[in-house]
């Protein structure tokens, strides 16, 4: 065993299996601090260690460190961050406590010498605990150590919901126009029933002279779909599925229509999310139009505004809640009211649910029909890749934009701001050259340039950026996509920019004013004589 040199006296080390089973032949009472090579000894104790080793000047108390990574009996220590400190009489373990907390440490080598000096002298018998055994502290350390992983777990997807919010309806908003004719019913895995019946015979079966013996296959029966299928009317099923959901499905599907999965009971959560639930996809005719319109009318394949969409997700939604019903308060007599059932607390638990909307629709068809809607071009949202914000002076655009270029595939997006106020950004534009157009007196000492650039192999391009000496630069990565959105919001693509818009105005205002006047013949040169000279 080797020694640590000023304290080899206090504390021996135990490094490996040969070191441990030495300590452990051992008379007297040892305690151990266990620790992972990557965080090291609790060094904090030793002064109340070498304190008390004094006070009490008795030769049965030891100390000693033992460093887990290379003892296989302390693998279940390895990657702690905390000291572990264990207490053995004569080799055998009676104790395990966790932490830096000096007084109560003290308390407990104080307490288990006066208990071991007994059990030397006969005069207690002493319980010693399997070393593979996990104490009721660990256990205790690992429930808090969970929970926390849970909490943080929660925390963290809830941080990603909301940064997918405003995502997620872009894209459902952007392929609503491509599902107009079609919408969906998905009825809740209690109106389904599983049955067994005889296996249809195979064609040319029955010319047998003896029948093959009948096969029981499962049948699904909902009765609730079929009281609906008899009132769709003219809407055509194109499409009928069984799907599981998962908790993060369940949430997509009802993104727009959270009042109504919060309305639900926890026995139903529970059965949705171990249960299938049955979906059917409807669609409405296809209407053939005049070839001859079409080729004549230029606006025929522009997308219809989003206001005058919905005529199906109305009239499905009507025929299942009624002509005043919604999601929670379906009409008295509808479909989604005859078929609620009550549960044993008195809770109206609903049976059957289509989207009344647009997004809704769009929202619940990507879940419960996702090839259809993939054939259809929807493409799902990614999540914000890991990355940093960075802030620069305006003066500083000369020497920061040709490093832009260079990294154009770590770059995500830069801009021109007014200021670098993260609640108030605004935009004066994302071309360099609207910046000379505008006139930097107009600019102001207050101008920023933004950019926000991806996470990559240790940095690289993080250091390039920081090396030019910015005013601001994310803590972390994500901390960095937060700073982002602020900065970059779902719609940027979209955003012109407040030079952009100026520049527009003077175009207009350029051509009203060569409008004002009606040239006469050869007028037209004379003016552009004047222009010319002028310049």
């Amino acid at each position: 065993m080797a020694k640590r040199g000023a304290q080899a006296v206090l504390q021996e080390e135990i490094n490996n299996n040969e070191d441990w089973t030495k300590i452990m032949e051992n008379p007297g009472m040892y305690v151990i601090d266990v620790y992972s090579e990557w965080c090291g000894p609790c060094i904090a104790m030793t002064t109340y260690l070498r304190k008390i080793k004094m006070e009490l000047g008795n030769e049965y108390l030891n100390f000693a460190i033992a460093k887990s990574d290379n003892i296989n009996v302390l693998k279940r220590f390895r990657q702690k961050s905390e000291p572990y400190w264990m207490f053995f009489f004569d080799g055998k373990l009676v104790n395990v406590i966790i932490g830096a907390d000096a007084p109560r440490l003290i308390r407990l080598i104080i307490e288990e010498l006066e208990q071991y000096i007994k059990y030397k002298n006969g005069e207690i018998h002493k319980e010693f605990i399997p070393i593979s055994k996990v104490t009721d502290e660990e256990q205790k350390k690992l429930t808090e150590i969970e929970n926390y992983r849970k909490q943080k777990t929660k925390k963290e997807k809830k941080l990603r919901d909301k940064r997918m919010m405003k995502v997620r309806e872009r894209a459902l908003k952007q392929f609503s126009y491509n599902i107009q004719m079609q919408t969906c019913v998905m009825f809740f895995p209690h109106t389904v029933q599983y049955i067994m019946v005889e296996k249809p015979l195979e064609e040319g079966a029955e010319e047998l002279d003896e029948p093959p013996e009948p096969v029981m296959i499962e049948k699904r029966v909902c009765e609730v779909a079929n009281s609906c299928a008899s009132k769709y009317e003219e809407l055509i099923v194109i499409e009928a599925k069984e799907l599981k959901l998962t908790e993060d499905k369940l949430s997509e599907m009802f993104f727009t229509e959270r009042e109504f999965l919060e309305s639900f009971p926890q026995e139903l959560i529970d059965d949705l999310l171990s249960k299938n639930v049955y979906s059917v996809m409807l669609s409405r005719p296809t209407v053939k139009h005049d070839t001859a319109t079409e080729e004549a009318t230029d606006d025929e394949n522009k997308p219809v505004s989003i206001d005058l969409m919905g005529e199906i997700e109305l009239k499905l939604s009507t025929i299942i809640y009624g002509d005043n019903g919604s999601l929670l308060n379906p009409s008295p007599n509808s479909l989604a009211d005859i078929h609620s059932v009550i549960n044993e607390n008195g809770q109206k638990i609903p049976s059957v649910y289509t989207p009344r909307n647009p997004l809704s629709k769009a929202s619940a068809l990507t879940i419960l029909f996702r090839k259809f809607c993939k054939n259809q071009g929807y493409i799902a949202p990614l999540p914000p890749a890991p990355q940093y914000l960075i802030i620069f002076d305006i003066n500083k655009s000369n020497t920061v934009l040709p490093i832009i270029e260079d990294l154009e595939e770590t770059v995500v997006y830069y801009g021109f701001f007014r200021s670098a106020d993260p609640e108030n950004p605004k935009l004066l534009c994302k071309d360099p050259e609207m910046l000379t157009k505008y006139g930097m007196d107009k600019i102001g000492k207050e101008a920023k340039l933004v950019l926000s650039v991806l996470m990559d192999d240790k940095d690289k391009s993080l250091l390039r950026f920081v090396d030019v000496g910015p005013i601001y630069v994310s803590p972390d990565e994500e901390v960095g996509i937060d700073d982002a959105i602020k900065f970059f919001p779902y719609n940027f693509d979209e955003m012109d920019g407040e030079i952009k818009l100026w520049l527009d105005q003077q175009e207009i205002q350029s051509e009203g004013a060569g409008e004002e006047y009606d040239f006469g013949e050869g007028e037209e040169g004379i003016i552009e004589e004047y222009s010319s000279q002028d310049q």
